[in-house]
């Protein structure tokens, strides 16, 4: 009885590239992909959970688009071993195969764009100075966080946090928002 050599699964390099992409993104970046992966907004700000979301779609988008080679094999295979009959069968009481369509190449390239960013954050460049203890603590506002001295912070709690030793929030603590009543 003559069998088919077991076929690989092929892994697209473009989709390993995107995968690795999405690994890298911060939690807003995410969420614009997994919009422009799912067609609809998530408020969901885990990251490891969007990662995995994502990085899930993404390969059932792909294997999506092997099925219908997966199909062809499959038949060849039926047929070898002598079922193709029952397997036609089979495939006439699933539904049909369409491949789900792909999200734009650019949704995992494009950086954040600049309205994309919060609101109470001032413009690049702006420098933030806050006097605490006995000294003057001078922050500048860069396009991916914040420069504190020679080290880049990615939020302004972090910053605060380098500061003062505990957690703050650090709109608060730069005075951007209003403290709550």
């Amino acid at each position: 009885m003559p069998t088919a050599p077991t076929p690989s699964i092929i892994i697209d390099p473009a989709l390993a590239i995107r995968i690795a992409r999405v690994k890298q993104m911060r939690p807003r970046e995410l969420r614009e992909a997994y919009r422009h992966t799912f067609g609809r907004d998530t408020t969901s700000g885990n990251r490891a959970w969007l990662v995995r979301a994502i990085t899930t779609r993404l390969r059932e988008i792909d294997m999506s688009h092997q099925l219908p080679e997966a199909l062809a094999v499959a038949r060849e295979v039926a047929k070898d071993f002598g079922c193709e009959t029952s397997f036609t069968s089979c495939l006439e009481t699933m539904p049909p195969c369409v491949p789900i369509p792909r999200p734009a190449e650019d949704a995992f390239e494009r950086p954040l764009a600049a309205e994309g960013r919060d609101p109470r954050i001032p413009p690049l460049g702006t420098v933030l100075v806050r006097h605490f203890g006995d000294r003057d603590y001078r922050v500048t506002v860069t396009d991916d966080g914040f420069m504190l001295g020679r080290r880049r912070y990615r939020s302004l709690s972090a910053v605060a946090k380098a500061i003062t030793g505990k957690h703050w929030n650090g709109f608060l603590f730069f005075g951007l928002s209003a403290a709550p009543r």
